[in-house]
Protein backbone atom coordinates (compact mmCIF):
# COMPACT_ATOMS: atom_id res chain seq x y z
CA UNK A 1 0.00 0.00 0.00
CA UNK A 2 2.93 2.22 0.77
CA UNK A 3 4.94 1.98 -2.27
CA UNK A 4 1.03 2.65 -4.34
CA UNK A 5 0.61 5.82 -2.37
CA UNK A 6 4.30 6.82 -3.46
CA UNK A 7 3.94 5.87 -7.31
CA UNK A 8 0.88 7.96 -7.22
CA UNK A 9 2.77 10.68 -5.56
CA UNK A 10 5.58 10.42 -8.44
CA UNK A 11 2.77 10.27 -11.07
CA UNK A 12 0.91 13.48 -9.78
CA UNK A 13 4.22 15.53 -9.37
CA UNK A 14 4.97 14.36 -12.91
CA UNK A 15 1.85 15.64 -13.84
CA UNK A 16 1.91 18.95 -12.38
CA UNK A 17 5.48 19.74 -13.76
CA UNK A 18 4.32 18.64 -17.00
CA UNK A 19 1.06 20.91 -17.27
CA UNK A 20 3.29 24.01 -17.82
CA UNK A 21 1.44 25.11 -20.58
CA UNK A 22 -1.88 25.56 -17.95
CA UNK A 23 0.35 27.12 -15.46
CA UNK A 24 1.15 30.83 -16.26
CA UNK A 25 3.70 31.16 -13.68
CA UNK A 26 5.60 28.58 -14.15
CA UNK A 27 5.54 29.27 -17.97
CA UNK A 28 7.11 32.62 -17.38
CA UNK A 29 9.72 31.21 -14.48
CA UNK A 30 10.68 28.57 -17.21
CA UNK A 31 11.25 31.51 -19.96
CA UNK A 32 13.15 34.35 -17.55
CA UNK A 33 15.27 31.19 -16.60
CA UNK A 34 16.39 30.32 -19.84
CA UNK A 35 16.71 33.83 -21.26
CA UNK A 36 19.11 34.75 -18.44
CA UNK A 37 21.21 31.62 -19.22
CA UNK A 38 21.22 32.32 -23.19
CA UNK A 39 21.78 35.81 -22.28
CA UNK A 40 24.43 36.03 -20.03
CA UNK A 41 26.92 33.69 -22.64
CA UNK A 42 26.17 36.34 -25.23
CA UNK A 43 26.70 38.67 -23.27
CA UNK A 44 30.02 38.17 -21.73
CA UNK A 45 31.50 38.02 -25.12
CA UNK A 46 30.12 42.06 -25.81
CA UNK A 47 31.39 43.22 -22.42
CA UNK A 48 34.46 41.23 -22.14
CA UNK A 49 36.11 43.30 -25.50
CA UNK A 50 36.11 47.15 -23.38
CA UNK A 51 37.64 45.38 -20.29
CA UNK A 52 40.42 44.00 -21.94
CA UNK A 53 43.21 46.41 -21.36
CA UNK A 54 42.37 46.63 -17.72
CA UNK A 55 41.95 42.75 -17.41
CA UNK A 56 45.50 41.85 -19.12
CA UNK A 57 47.08 44.81 -17.09
CA UNK A 58 45.70 43.47 -13.71
CA UNK A 59 47.11 39.96 -15.00
CA UNK A 60 50.26 41.22 -15.59
CA UNK A 61 50.19 40.36 -19.21
CA UNK A 62 50.95 41.91 -22.84
CA UNK A 63 47.39 43.32 -24.39
CA UNK A 64 48.45 40.93 -27.03
CA UNK A 65 47.27 38.06 -24.67
CA UNK A 66 44.56 39.62 -23.90
CA UNK A 67 42.87 38.85 -27.39
CA UNK A 68 43.50 35.30 -27.05
CA UNK A 69 41.07 35.02 -23.85
CA UNK A 70 38.62 36.80 -26.38
CA UNK A 71 39.10 34.97 -29.69
CA UNK A 72 39.25 31.27 -27.68
CA UNK A 73 36.19 31.86 -25.84
CA UNK A 74 34.34 32.71 -29.25
CA UNK A 75 35.85 29.48 -31.09
CA UNK A 76 35.32 27.56 -27.86
CA UNK A 77 31.43 28.65 -28.47
CA UNK A 78 31.59 27.10 -31.85
CA UNK A 79 32.97 23.80 -30.37
CA UNK A 80 30.28 23.13 -28.06
CA UNK A 81 27.53 23.45 -30.62
CA UNK A 82 28.28 19.89 -32.16
CA UNK A 83 28.19 18.08 -28.89
CA UNK A 84 24.50 19.05 -28.42
CA UNK A 85 23.13 16.43 -29.72
CA UNK A 86 25.30 13.85 -27.62
CA UNK A 87 24.35 15.34 -24.94
CA UNK A 88 20.76 15.91 -25.16
CA UNK A 89 19.80 11.97 -26.38
CA UNK A 90 22.31 10.78 -23.99
CA UNK A 91 21.34 12.95 -20.68
CA UNK A 92 18.41 15.00 -21.63
CA UNK A 93 18.10 18.66 -22.40
CA UNK A 94 17.09 19.29 -18.51
CA UNK A 95 20.50 17.73 -16.76
CA UNK A 96 23.18 18.76 -19.53
CA UNK A 97 21.75 22.42 -19.45
CA UNK A 98 22.26 22.43 -15.81
CA UNK A 99 25.99 21.05 -16.42
CA UNK A 100 26.25 23.99 -18.41
CA UNK A 101 25.11 26.23 -15.78
CA UNK A 102 27.05 24.58 -13.26
CA UNK A 103 30.35 24.60 -15.34
CA UNK A 104 29.66 28.55 -16.69
CA UNK A 105 29.29 29.24 -12.66
CA UNK A 106 32.69 27.49 -11.59
CA UNK A 107 34.58 29.59 -14.78
CA UNK A 108 33.30 32.68 -13.51
CA UNK A 109 34.45 32.42 -10.29
CA UNK A 110 37.33 31.26 -11.17
CA UNK A 111 37.77 34.26 -13.08
CA UNK A 112 36.54 36.75 -10.64
CA UNK A 113 39.18 35.41 -8.05
CA UNK A 114 42.40 34.52 -10.20
CA UNK A 115 45.04 36.39 -10.29
CA UNK A 116 47.39 34.33 -12.88
CA UNK A 117 46.82 34.61 -16.65
CA UNK A 118 46.53 30.83 -17.48
CA UNK A 119 43.94 30.06 -14.99
CA UNK A 120 41.99 33.06 -16.32
CA UNK A 121 42.48 31.86 -20.06
CA UNK A 122 41.38 28.45 -18.91
CA UNK A 123 38.23 29.34 -17.59
CA UNK A 124 37.37 32.01 -20.49
CA UNK A 125 37.72 28.72 -23.03
CA UNK A 126 35.76 26.40 -20.53
CA UNK A 127 33.04 29.00 -19.92
CA UNK A 128 32.88 28.97 -24.01
CA UNK A 129 32.19 25.35 -24.62
CA UNK A 130 29.48 24.76 -21.90
CA UNK A 131 27.79 28.30 -22.97
CA UNK A 132 28.04 26.97 -26.75
CA UNK A 133 26.55 23.30 -25.36
CA UNK A 134 24.10 25.47 -23.75
CA UNK A 135 22.75 26.96 -26.73
CA UNK A 136 20.21 24.20 -28.38
CA UNK A 137 19.51 22.50 -25.44
CA UNK A 138 18.15 25.70 -24.00
CA UNK A 139 16.22 26.10 -27.31
CA UNK A 140 15.09 22.70 -27.62
CA UNK A 141 13.80 23.28 -23.88
CA UNK A 142 12.41 26.53 -24.92
CA UNK A 143 10.73 25.10 -28.16
CA UNK A 144 9.18 22.29 -26.34
CA UNK A 145 6.87 24.52 -24.21
CA UNK A 146 5.52 26.27 -26.77
CA UNK A 147 2.22 25.38 -28.75
CA UNK A 148 2.50 25.15 -32.36
CA UNK A 149 0.78 28.45 -33.22
CA UNK A 150 2.80 30.43 -30.30
CA UNK A 151 6.12 29.30 -31.16
CA UNK A 152 7.09 31.83 -33.96
CA UNK A 153 6.51 34.66 -30.95
CA UNK A 154 9.13 32.63 -28.42
CA UNK A 155 11.44 32.50 -31.22
CA UNK A 156 11.29 36.26 -31.78
CA UNK A 157 12.06 36.99 -28.24
CA UNK A 158 14.82 34.20 -28.36
CA UNK A 159 16.58 36.35 -31.53
CA UNK A 160 16.23 39.65 -29.09
CA UNK A 161 17.71 37.56 -26.37
CA UNK A 162 20.56 36.19 -28.92
CA UNK A 163 21.44 40.11 -30.54
CA UNK A 164 20.79 42.21 -27.79
CA UNK A 165 23.01 41.05 -25.01
CA UNK A 166 26.06 40.82 -27.83
CA UNK A 167 25.01 44.67 -29.19
CA UNK A 168 24.62 45.65 -25.46
CA UNK A 169 27.70 44.26 -23.83
CA UNK A 170 30.42 46.82 -24.94
CA UNK A 171 27.98 49.22 -23.30
CA UNK A 172 27.67 47.75 -20.51
CA UNK A 173 31.05 46.47 -20.23
CA UNK A 174 32.64 49.87 -20.47
CA UNK A 175 30.31 51.06 -17.65
CA UNK A 176 30.62 48.44 -15.53
CA UNK A 177 34.85 48.65 -15.56
CA UNK A 178 35.38 51.92 -15.50
CA UNK A 179 32.63 52.08 -12.33
CA UNK A 180 33.17 49.11 -10.11
CA UNK A 181 36.19 47.13 -11.48
CA UNK A 182 36.27 44.49 -14.63
CA UNK A 183 35.59 41.63 -11.96
CA UNK A 184 32.90 42.07 -11.43
CA UNK A 185 31.56 41.16 -14.41
CA UNK A 186 32.11 37.79 -13.49
CA UNK A 187 30.99 38.30 -10.21
CA UNK A 188 27.48 38.93 -11.42
CA UNK A 189 27.35 36.30 -13.17
CA UNK A 190 27.07 34.63 -10.47
CA UNK A 191 23.68 35.14 -8.98
CA UNK A 192 22.47 35.30 -12.68
CA UNK A 193 23.92 31.87 -13.19
CA UNK A 194 22.04 30.43 -9.68
CA UNK A 195 18.52 31.84 -10.57
CA UNK A 196 18.71 30.61 -13.67
CA UNK A 197 19.94 27.06 -12.20
CA UNK A 198 17.59 27.11 -9.81
CA UNK A 199 14.30 27.76 -12.63
CA UNK A 200 15.27 25.41 -14.42
CA UNK A 201 16.18 22.41 -11.84
CA UNK A 202 12.97 23.92 -10.50
CA UNK A 203 10.81 23.82 -13.15
CA UNK A 204 11.84 22.08 -16.00
CA UNK A 205 10.63 18.13 -15.22
CA UNK A 206 13.34 15.40 -15.63
CA UNK A 207 13.13 13.76 -19.36
CA UNK A 208 13.56 10.21 -19.93
CA UNK A 209 16.78 8.57 -20.77
CA UNK A 210 16.51 7.84 -24.37
CA UNK A 211 18.78 5.46 -26.29
CA UNK A 212 22.33 5.79 -25.86
CA UNK A 213 23.38 8.16 -28.59
CA UNK A 214 26.77 7.83 -30.67
CA UNK A 215 29.29 10.24 -31.46
CA UNK A 216 32.21 10.45 -33.52
CA UNK A 217 34.64 11.51 -31.19
CA UNK A 218 38.03 10.67 -33.26
CA UNK A 219 36.11 13.01 -35.79
CA UNK A 220 35.68 15.84 -32.70
CA UNK A 221 38.53 15.36 -31.62
CA UNK A 222 40.41 16.41 -34.77
CA UNK A 223 38.28 18.99 -35.42
CA UNK A 224 38.80 20.80 -32.14
CA UNK A 225 42.34 20.41 -32.84
CA UNK A 226 42.80 21.45 -36.45
CA UNK A 227 41.06 24.89 -35.16
CA UNK A 228 42.53 25.54 -32.05
CA UNK A 229 46.32 24.75 -34.13
CA UNK A 230 44.93 27.19 -37.02
CA UNK A 231 43.74 29.84 -33.81
CA UNK A 232 46.98 29.88 -32.26
CA UNK A 233 48.36 30.02 -35.35
CA UNK A 234 46.92 33.17 -36.00
CA UNK A 235 47.49 34.50 -31.97
CA UNK A 236 51.21 33.57 -32.49
CA UNK A 237 51.51 35.36 -35.79
CA UNK A 238 52.17 38.65 -34.77
CA UNK A 239 53.74 37.80 -31.60
CA UNK A 240 56.51 35.47 -33.66
CA UNK A 241 56.78 37.86 -36.20
CA UNK A 242 55.02 35.02 -38.73
CA UNK A 243 57.27 33.03 -41.34
CA UNK A 244 60.31 34.21 -40.09
CA UNK A 245 60.01 32.46 -36.64
CA UNK A 246 60.87 28.65 -37.12
CA UNK A 247 57.78 27.41 -34.61
CA UNK A 248 55.30 29.60 -36.57
CA UNK A 249 56.15 27.19 -39.61
CA UNK A 250 55.94 24.35 -37.59
CA UNK A 251 52.59 25.23 -36.26
CA UNK A 252 51.16 26.00 -39.80
CA UNK A 253 52.19 22.58 -41.04
CA UNK A 254 50.75 20.79 -37.99
CA UNK A 255 47.38 23.05 -38.63
CA UNK A 256 47.47 22.07 -42.55
CA UNK A 257 47.91 18.11 -41.06
CA UNK A 258 45.56 18.32 -38.81
CA UNK A 259 42.97 19.72 -40.86
CA UNK A 260 43.26 17.56 -44.06
CA UNK A 261 43.15 14.39 -41.45
CA UNK A 262 39.61 15.98 -40.28
CA UNK A 263 38.52 16.69 -43.43
CA UNK A 264 38.96 12.88 -44.80
CA UNK A 265 37.72 11.16 -41.39
CA UNK A 266 34.57 13.43 -41.56
CA UNK A 267 33.52 12.89 -45.14
CA UNK A 268 34.02 8.85 -44.69
CA UNK A 269 31.23 8.99 -41.30
CA UNK A 270 27.82 8.63 -41.35
CA UNK A 271 27.09 10.49 -38.82
CA UNK A 272 30.53 12.95 -38.54
CA UNK A 273 30.79 15.35 -35.46
CA UNK A 274 30.11 17.99 -38.51
CA UNK A 275 28.63 17.49 -41.68
CA UNK A 276 30.39 18.39 -44.40
CA UNK A 277 28.35 17.47 -46.63
CA UNK A 278 26.29 20.31 -47.30
CA UNK A 279 28.75 21.49 -49.10
CA UNK A 280 27.52 20.09 -52.06
CA UNK A 281 24.40 22.63 -51.65
CA UNK A 282 24.96 26.12 -53.64
CA UNK A 283 23.17 28.02 -51.71
CA UNK A 284 25.03 26.76 -48.77
CA UNK A 285 28.34 27.62 -50.15
CA UNK A 286 27.72 30.91 -50.69
CA UNK A 287 26.32 31.15 -47.17
CA UNK A 288 29.30 29.11 -45.65
CA UNK A 289 32.03 31.97 -47.23
CA UNK A 290 29.78 34.98 -46.42
CA UNK A 291 29.52 34.15 -43.21
CA UNK A 292 32.31 32.97 -42.04
CA UNK A 293 33.85 36.72 -43.62
CA UNK A 294 31.31 39.08 -42.19
CA UNK A 295 32.13 37.62 -38.95
CA UNK A 296 35.36 37.48 -39.23
CA UNK A 297 35.53 41.23 -40.59
CA UNK A 298 32.65 42.89 -38.20
CA UNK A 299 34.46 41.02 -35.12
CA UNK A 300 37.80 41.94 -35.75
CA UNK A 301 37.04 45.63 -37.05
CA UNK A 302 35.27 45.47 -33.72
CA UNK A 303 37.54 44.20 -31.11
CA UNK A 304 40.19 46.75 -32.77
CA UNK A 305 38.17 49.96 -32.36
CA UNK A 306 36.83 49.07 -28.76
CA UNK A 307 40.52 47.76 -27.47
CA UNK A 308 42.90 50.24 -29.13
CA UNK A 309 40.91 53.64 -28.62
CA UNK A 310 41.94 53.02 -25.31
CA UNK A 311 45.18 51.81 -26.23
CA UNK A 312 45.99 54.34 -28.47
CA UNK A 313 44.44 57.43 -27.99
CA UNK A 314 43.43 57.32 -24.26
CA UNK A 315 39.90 56.88 -24.67
CA UNK A 316 37.95 55.40 -21.61
CA UNK A 317 35.79 52.03 -21.29
CA UNK A 318 32.84 53.60 -20.93
CA UNK A 319 33.62 56.70 -24.21
CA UNK A 320 33.85 53.41 -26.08
CA UNK A 321 30.41 52.10 -24.71
CA UNK A 322 29.06 55.15 -25.40
CA UNK A 323 30.21 55.52 -28.63
CA UNK A 324 28.50 52.29 -29.35
CA UNK A 325 25.42 52.64 -27.47
CA UNK A 326 23.16 53.49 -30.65
CA UNK A 327 24.47 49.89 -32.03
CA UNK A 328 23.45 48.47 -28.83
CA UNK A 329 19.83 50.45 -29.40
CA UNK A 330 19.42 49.21 -33.35
CA UNK A 331 20.65 46.03 -33.23
CA UNK A 332 17.41 44.45 -32.17
CA UNK A 333 15.16 46.55 -34.08
CA UNK A 334 17.12 45.20 -37.24
CA UNK A 335 16.84 41.87 -35.83
CA UNK A 336 13.09 42.49 -35.15
CA UNK A 337 12.50 43.29 -38.79
CA UNK A 338 14.70 40.28 -39.94
CA UNK A 339 12.51 37.63 -37.93
CA UNK A 340 9.41 39.16 -39.65
CA UNK A 341 10.93 39.09 -42.47
CA UNK A 342 12.71 36.23 -43.09
CA UNK A 343 9.61 34.29 -42.31
CA UNK A 344 7.88 35.60 -45.86
CA UNK A 345 10.58 37.03 -48.20
CA UNK A 346 12.92 36.24 -50.73
CA UNK A 347 16.35 36.56 -48.36
CA UNK A 348 18.81 37.79 -50.57
CA UNK A 349 17.26 41.36 -51.11
CA UNK A 350 17.51 41.76 -46.92
CA UNK A 351 21.00 40.16 -46.99
CA UNK A 352 22.04 43.10 -49.73
CA UNK A 353 20.22 45.90 -47.67
CA UNK A 354 21.97 44.50 -44.55
CA UNK A 355 25.87 44.06 -45.92
CA UNK A 356 25.36 47.68 -47.54
CA UNK A 357 24.46 48.98 -43.92
CA UNK A 358 27.81 48.16 -42.83
CA UNK A 359 29.53 48.81 -45.41
CA UNK A 360 28.49 52.67 -45.09
CA UNK A 361 28.97 52.52 -41.31
CA UNK A 362 32.62 51.47 -42.01
CA UNK A 363 32.92 53.81 -44.87
CA UNK A 364 31.54 56.63 -42.27
CA UNK A 365 34.25 55.66 -39.58
CA UNK A 366 37.35 55.67 -41.95
CA UNK A 367 36.80 59.21 -42.30
CA UNK A 368 37.98 60.36 -39.30
CA UNK A 369 40.94 62.32 -38.36
CA UNK A 370 42.83 63.13 -34.93
CA UNK A 371 41.49 64.85 -32.69
CA UNK A 372 37.84 62.66 -32.37
CA UNK A 373 35.79 63.22 -29.67
CA UNK A 374 33.47 60.69 -28.53
CA UNK A 375 29.90 62.00 -29.24
CA UNK A 376 31.49 62.27 -33.17
CA UNK A 377 31.52 59.15 -33.56
CA UNK A 378 28.70 58.15 -32.19
CA UNK A 379 26.19 58.13 -35.28
CA UNK A 380 27.92 55.13 -37.49
CA UNK A 381 27.35 52.30 -35.12
CA UNK A 382 23.41 52.96 -35.88
CA UNK A 383 23.64 51.83 -39.38
CA UNK A 384 26.26 49.01 -38.15
CA UNK A 385 23.66 47.94 -35.71
CA UNK A 386 20.67 48.00 -38.40
CA UNK A 387 23.26 45.72 -40.67
CA UNK A 388 24.40 43.87 -37.91
CA UNK A 389 20.50 42.81 -36.98
CA UNK A 390 19.73 41.11 -40.63
CA UNK A 391 23.36 40.47 -41.64
CA UNK A 392 23.93 36.96 -40.08
CA UNK A 393 20.16 36.12 -40.08
CA UNK A 394 20.13 36.22 -43.96
CA UNK A 395 23.03 34.42 -44.29
CA UNK A 396 21.43 31.51 -42.09
CA UNK A 397 18.36 31.97 -44.46
CA UNK A 398 20.18 31.77 -47.70
CA UNK A 399 22.34 28.39 -46.36
CA UNK A 400 18.86 26.70 -45.21
CA UNK A 401 17.40 27.39 -48.02
CA UNK A 402 15.15 24.74 -49.54
CA UNK A 403 16.45 22.27 -46.85
CA UNK A 404 14.62 20.23 -44.08
CA UNK A 405 14.84 17.78 -41.17
CA UNK A 406 18.01 16.72 -40.44
CA UNK A 407 20.02 18.26 -43.43
CA UNK A 408 19.09 21.50 -42.12
CA UNK A 409 19.92 21.17 -38.84
CA UNK A 410 23.41 19.58 -39.67
CA UNK A 411 23.59 22.50 -41.94
CA UNK A 412 22.86 25.40 -39.73
CA UNK A 413 25.68 22.78 -36.64
CA UNK A 414 27.99 23.86 -39.80
CA UNK A 415 27.45 27.61 -40.51
CA UNK A 416 27.35 28.27 -36.32
CA UNK A 417 30.80 26.80 -36.56
CA UNK A 418 31.97 28.98 -39.71
CA UNK A 419 30.73 32.01 -37.94
CA UNK A 420 32.66 31.30 -34.20
CA UNK A 421 35.71 30.56 -36.12
CA UNK A 422 35.43 33.79 -38.06
CA UNK A 423 34.82 35.58 -35.18
CA UNK A 424 38.05 34.13 -33.52
CA UNK A 425 40.08 34.91 -36.37
CA UNK A 426 38.78 37.79 -36.96
CA UNK A 427 40.11 39.24 -33.95
CA UNK A 428 44.22 38.69 -34.42
CA UNK A 429 44.23 38.83 -38.07
CA UNK A 430 42.93 42.38 -38.22
CA UNK A 431 44.91 43.50 -35.45
CA UNK A 432 47.82 42.25 -37.40
CA UNK A 433 46.91 43.75 -40.33
CA UNK A 434 46.67 47.01 -38.15
CA UNK A 435 49.93 46.82 -36.16
CA UNK A 436 51.68 46.50 -39.70
CA UNK A 437 50.35 49.52 -41.34
CA UNK A 438 50.73 51.73 -38.32
CA UNK A 439 54.41 50.96 -38.20
CA UNK A 440 54.72 51.70 -42.08
CA UNK A 441 52.90 54.87 -41.42
CA UNK A 442 54.72 55.54 -38.65
CA UNK A 443 57.99 55.06 -40.72
CA UNK A 444 56.61 57.29 -43.87
CA UNK A 445 55.72 59.77 -41.41
CA UNK A 446 59.46 60.50 -39.98
CA UNK A 447 61.23 59.03 -43.36
CA UNK A 448 64.72 61.43 -44.12
CA UNK A 449 63.95 62.36 -47.46
CA UNK A 450 59.86 62.57 -47.25
CA UNK A 451 57.86 66.00 -47.17
CA UNK A 452 57.05 65.40 -44.05
CA UNK A 453 60.72 65.90 -42.82
CA UNK A 454 60.99 70.02 -42.59
CA UNK A 455 57.70 69.69 -40.33
CA UNK A 456 58.82 67.14 -38.05
CA UNK A 457 62.30 69.06 -37.40
CA UNK A 458 60.47 72.36 -36.74
CA UNK A 459 58.12 70.20 -34.13
CA UNK A 460 61.13 69.20 -32.51
CA UNK A 461 62.81 72.35 -32.00
CA UNK A 462 59.35 73.00 -30.27
CA UNK A 463 58.83 70.25 -28.09
CA UNK A 464 62.16 69.78 -27.31
CA UNK A 465 61.29 70.58 -23.55
CA UNK A 466 59.08 67.56 -23.60
CA UNK A 467 60.48 64.70 -24.38
CA UNK A 468 58.37 61.80 -25.73
CA UNK A 469 55.12 64.00 -26.69
CA UNK A 470 56.76 64.26 -30.64
CA UNK A 471 57.38 60.27 -31.08
CA UNK A 472 53.48 60.20 -29.62
CA UNK A 473 52.43 62.49 -31.58
CA UNK A 474 53.75 60.78 -34.42
CA UNK A 475 52.12 57.42 -33.31
CA UNK A 476 48.61 58.54 -33.14
CA UNK A 477 48.59 60.07 -36.26
CA UNK A 478 49.81 56.70 -38.08
CA UNK A 479 47.61 54.53 -35.93
CA UNK A 480 44.64 56.73 -37.34
CA UNK A 481 45.60 56.33 -40.30
CA UNK A 482 46.09 52.51 -39.87
CA UNK A 483 42.39 52.67 -38.52
CA UNK A 484 41.31 54.70 -41.53
CA UNK A 485 43.02 52.24 -43.78
CA UNK A 486 41.35 49.08 -41.73
CA UNK A 487 37.44 50.42 -41.87
CA UNK A 488 38.08 51.17 -45.72
CA UNK A 489 39.15 47.49 -46.59
CA UNK A 490 36.30 46.28 -44.54
CA UNK A 491 33.75 48.69 -46.45
CA UNK A 492 35.07 47.39 -49.81
CA UNK A 493 34.69 43.67 -48.27
CA UNK A 494 30.84 44.13 -46.77
CA UNK A 495 30.14 45.64 -50.51
CA UNK A 496 31.59 42.50 -52.22
CA UNK A 497 30.02 40.05 -49.96
CA UNK A 498 26.77 42.58 -50.74
CA UNK A 499 27.35 41.21 -54.34
CA UNK A 500 28.08 37.86 -53.65
CA UNK A 501 25.07 37.04 -51.75
CA UNK A 502 23.05 37.63 -55.18
CA UNK A 503 24.38 34.41 -56.31
CA UNK A 504 22.34 32.76 -54.39
CA UNK A 505 19.24 30.86 -55.75
CA UNK A 506 15.74 30.21 -55.14
CA UNK A 507 15.41 26.35 -54.70
CA UNK A 508 13.34 23.98 -56.79
CA UNK A 509 12.55 22.19 -53.94
CA UNK A 510 10.19 24.19 -50.70
CA UNK A 511 10.89 23.16 -46.88
CA UNK A 512 8.73 21.20 -45.85
CA UNK A 513 8.96 22.10 -42.52
CA UNK A 514 6.57 25.10 -41.10
CA UNK A 515 8.14 28.62 -41.01
CA UNK A 516 8.64 28.47 -37.15
CA UNK A 517 10.85 25.36 -37.52
CA UNK A 518 12.89 26.98 -39.91
CA UNK A 519 13.06 29.99 -37.91
CA UNK A 520 14.50 27.64 -34.93
CA UNK A 521 16.81 26.48 -37.14
CA UNK A 522 18.64 29.50 -38.31
CA UNK A 523 18.35 31.33 -34.51
CA UNK A 524 20.96 28.50 -33.81
CA UNK A 525 23.48 30.35 -36.62
CA UNK A 526 22.98 34.09 -35.27
CA UNK A 527 25.34 35.67 -32.39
Amino acid sequence: MFFSRRQNVRFLYRRRLAGIHSAPDRFLALNVAIGLEHFLVLFNGGAYLPMIPRIIGSLGRNPLYGDWSQDLYFLALGLGLPLGRWVSQRHGDRNGLLFCLATIFLASFVSATTRDYLPFLAARIVAGLAGGLSIPLSLNILLRHYHSDARSFGLFLWGLAAITPFALGPFLGGWIVDSWGWRWLFTLNLPVLLLSFLGIWLWEPPAAKGEPASMDWLGYALLVASLLSLEMLCNLGSKDDWWRASEIRLLAALTLVLGLTAIWWLRRQRLPAVDLGSFRYANFRVAAIGIFVTALVFQGTLALLIVQYQLSFGYSARAIGEILLSLAIFAPVGATFTHWYLGRFDPRPLAVASLLLLAAGAFWLCSYDLPVSPSSIAEPPMLVGLGLGGAFGSWARIGLWGLSGPAEQRAALTLNLLRSTGQAMGIPLVAALWERRLDLHRHFLVEVRGSNLSFWNTAQRHFAHLPGILAESIRQHAAMLAFNEIFYLAAWIFLVLALWSILARVPRERSTESVAEQTAIAELVEP
